[in-house]
């Protein structure tokens, strides 16, 4: 491959796809969630932190009739016929259309392409070459006669993420690109991201829009408007005047080798007078307020499990991204005591402890296999960390949630009906608790696992009860005292939660989340389908709302349900829309005489204004107290941040009642 010219550290690398996803992430990952932030972490690693491998030429395997010279005698009317595709024609500049059969575009730069290889991965791209090793476009019969032709297999070998390749060309950074409002291309072949790299982005947190595959020639038009970055690093406002590259990138999933190509062809930089507007697609409507109604009595709690939530699982906060990370095994104290005394000096009462705890089980893919009969530990590591933080909130008067919370979605359908998997889950947290039963804490918790099925939502409340009943039951073989949290399947569902039957276990304190309105609550999350979506205001506001839904970055590429959520916002964006989903649960509580607690809610502070997430956390507060319903909030910092510099956020202490 011919390498003049090419900057050696690009500036976009295989992205860490980690965030895979539960309904706690503050970040990415390409899973969806119907009702949570999502199983990301919130500074996912890039794929290196040094540059990238570009693939030379004595690294191209000749994969294709067309990987040599002779590749360009070939006739395309032999060809079967595909398209024909238009040549775009206007103010914009025609960044290649490959006809003229060599390695260098119209911008007087060269193709490139990388590879995960340097990270460890196994990942292949080829492209045809001449006899000189340079990039060479293949033949096509789709109206024109030569198109960029990439294949590629993707392989994560013994790289930690999900794999990737690359391919793409610089573009001079000059202010007159500025002109310039978004770009078009041809294509054909496998799924894939578009990068338009900016010389603003210095942490591989590019901007970006995903396009779906297609099995035939498809033209893919994507305004710079609509871009979003990853969401793990630096948020850059995207400024066309410092493009310095358009790539192309192919990710692939750790679980099995994809190999697939992809065709491009006709690439166009659009003037911004050819973008398309946005067009009127929607009414300003009054807000549709749902009647709330209930006695005393639908939500009286006699239990005094309700009044021992109250007094310990109140005004809670989360420790997030870290210990329950899919990489998420203990290696330094991320947060410590100081955290820990910053949340007491400001009024919070509770803290969950996310950590995945199989983590700890030194031979837990054995056990589970059958080959061990039994189940290992890193004590030393465990218990380090988690005595460490039963200490630290004993002296600073707060309460402790062991959360066994499993980010990399290893209980899921499969393993659900696996009795090995579910008798190491039961294993480690008989563990854990025989470890403090002689601890005298009343305000010590065991959480059994958070939003089991986190990525997929699809195992049963069936198969989650018997899972839960097998880590009760061995819970009370060795640890009768402390009492355990529940949530229910699909994401701790209010909806399974008010169909369930309690366990005959006289100690347990049920849970649910929720995120509700998510057109609000997860704007800008680069790992949900709401990842375009700004300016949602809550509560919903005829004088803030708009006849545009592309004012709130709704664009050709967003899902219908989306679109959907944003239309019917007017019926979904307040207070009493949250409480009216909250009460179900409040009332099952209170029919079978059990404690209710939320420990997730929050919103993403991406894309909302302080304004709205101050009146969003208010209305939450405000729900709990009139339900007597506890409450943790997700986040602590990050991007659902309750403390940004030590200090808490402006406006909090009045929304959630706390404060020095």
């Amino acid at each position: 491959m011919q390498l003049k010219n090419l900057y050696t550290s690009l500036s976009v690398l295989g992205i860490a796809a980690t965030m895979a996803l539960t309904a706690c992430g503050d970040d990415n990952s390409d899973t969806q969630f119907a009702n949570n932030p999502g199983t990301g972490t919130e500074n996912p690693v890039p794929g290196s932190s040094g540059s990238t491998e570009l693939t030379s030429s004595s690294s191209i395997a000749d994969i294709t009739t067309e990987s040599s010279s002779s590749a360009g005698t070939v006739d395309p009317s032999t060809l079967p016929a595909e398209g024909p595709i238009t040549l775009p024609q206007g103010l914009g500049v025609l960044v290649d259309d490959f006809e003229d059969g060599n390695h260098m575009n119209n911008l007087s730069n060269y193709w490139y392409t990388y590879n995960d290889n340097s990270n460890n991965g196994a990942s292949i791209i080829t492209t045809p070459l001449n006899d000189e090793g340079d990039i060479i476009p293949a033949t096509v019969n789709n109206g024109s006669t030569k198109a960029l032709l990439v294949s590629y297999t993707l392989d994560r070998g013994d790289y930690e993420y999900d794999p990737y390749v690359g391919w793409g060309v610089q573009v001079d950074p000059d202010s007159a690109n500025g002109r310039f409002g978004g770009i078009t291309y041809w294509y054909k072949g496998g799924a894939h991201e578009v990068h338009i790299e900016v010389t603003d982005v210095e942490d591989y947190d590019v901007h970006l829009a995903k396009v779906a595959a297609s099995r035939t020639w498809k033209q893919a038009v994507i305004r710079f408007k609509d871009l979003v970055q990853g969401g793990w690093g630096k948020e850059v406002i995207f400024n066309a005047k410092n493009i310095r590259a358009i790539s192309f990138q192919a990710k692939g999933n750790k679980n099995k080798a994809i190999s697939d190509s992809l065709f491009i062809d006709n690439l166009y930089l659009q003037d911004t007078s050819e973008v398309e507007k946005d067009k009127p697609d929607m009414e300003i409507k009054d807000p549709v307020i749902p009647t709330v109604s209930f006695t005393d009595a639908d939500i009286a709690v006699t239990n005094p499990l309700q009044e021992k939530a109250m007094k310990y699982l109140n005004k809670g906060v989360n420790f997030t991204n870290w210990l329950e990370n899919a990489d998420g095994k203990f290696k330094s104290f991320e947060l410590g005591e100081k955290d820990v005394q910053i949340l007491s000096e400001n009024g919070f009462k509770s803290l969950r402890l996310p950590i995945d705890l199989d983590l700890y089980a030194t031979n837990r893919d054995a056990f589970v296999k059958g080959t061990d009969a039994e189940l290992k530990f890193d004590d030393d590591t465990l218990f380090m960390v988690l005595d460490s933080f039963v200490k630290w909130t004993a002296k600073h008067n707060m309460s402790l949630v062991i959360d066994y919370h499993e980010y990399d979605n290893s209980y899921n359908t499969t393993s659900a009906k696996d009795t090995n998997y579910i008798k190491m889950m039961a294993e480690t947290w008989k563990h854990v608790a025989a470890h403090y039963a002689e601890n005298t804490r009343e305000d010590l918790f065991f959480e059994l696992l958070n939003e089991p099925d986190m990525s997929d939502g699809k195992v049963t409340a069936a198969q989650w009860t018997k899972a839960a009943q097998a880590m009760i039951d061995a819970i009370r073989s060795v640890n009768t005292k402390h009492t355990i949290l529940f949530g229910d399947a699909q994401w701790y569902s209010i909806t399974l939660l008010a169909k369930r039957t309690p366990f005959t276990d006289d100690n347990i304190i049920y849970v649910i989340h929720t995120y509700e309105p998510f057109a609000f609550t997860h704007q800008g999350g680069s790992w949900t389908d709401y990842a375009t979506i700004h300016d949602i205001p809550f509560p919903y506001d005829k004088a803030k709302w708009s006849t545009v839904s592309g004012d709130f970055g709704v664009n050709k590429s967003t899902k219908s349900y989306v679109k959907n959520a944003i239309k019917d916002y007017y019926k979904t964006g307040s207070k009493e829309a949250i409480m009216v989903e909250i009460l179900k649960a409040k009332k099952w509580a209170a029919t079978n005489n059990v404690p209710v607690i939320i420990n997730e809610f929050g919103a993403l502070n991406l894309r909302s204004t302080a304004e709205s997430r101050i009146n969003y956390l208010t209305a939450m507060r405000e729900i709990c107290d009139t339900l007597q319903i506890p409450w943790t909030h997700w986040g602590y910092t990050g991007n659902f941040s309750v403390i940004e510099n030590g200090k808490l956020i402006e406006g909090l202490d009045k929304a959630l009642g706390v404060g020095k």
